[in-house]
């Protein structure tokens, strides 16, 4: 005797389950860092092509909206995230633009320090590891990433953010 609708098949293996299809789970500190800082923030919408670049870049266990690496280079795991906060208006009229931010949360022996990268993100975020070569364009010379250095967006203007001297140096390493 069976009861209820038959099983659905089940879906093929075949195709990988990728992590930039997927939101991140952040630790419970850095979402009270955000939502202080960040009132009704959220994670962007992902590009199928932006997509296509993480799993490329960052493996199928990389998220588009998160990365995480040293930043700081003191030896602890520190996260970076792209978020947005949606354009509104205030009751006069005044509207504030949608605005994409990228934030990083440095790791500290009681929680997380926040700190701002810029509020020109752009559509994903990709880990560049301590000791990988790269094109800086404005200075027309390769180098190499001292320290993990977060990167955003690719093709015309991409950037990498690196952590020195107390603060993240914008850096043009796609055009």
């Amino acid at each position: 005797m069976t009861f209820g609708p038959a099983e659905a098949p089940l879906a093929s293996t075949s195709e990988p389950v990728y992590r930039c299809d997927e939101t991140p789970a952040l630790p419970l500190p850095i979402k009270v860092l955000l939502n202080r800082q960040y009132p009704e923030w959220e994670f962007p919408e992902v590009s199928d092509e932006d997509c296509y670049s993480v799993r490329n870049c960052g493996g199928p266990e990389a998220y588009a909206q998160m990365i995480k690496g040293d930043f700081n280079d003191d030896g602890r795991l520190d996260y970076a995230v792209l978020i947005q906060q949606n354009a509104q208006a205030n009751d006069k009229g005044v509207a504030r633009p949608l605005i994409v931010h990228i934030v990083a949360f440095f790791r500290k022996p009681k929680g997380y320090e926040m700190r701002p990268v810029t509020s020109e993100g752009g559509s994903c975020l990709i880990l560049m590891h301590k000791g990988t070569g790269d094109y800086d364009y404005e200075a027309q010379r390769e180098f190499t990433y001292p320290r993990d250095t977060i990167m955003s967006g690719f093709g015309m203007g991409g950037m990498s953010y690196l952590y020195e001297n107390g603060k993240f140096r914008a850096i043009i390493t796609s055009d």
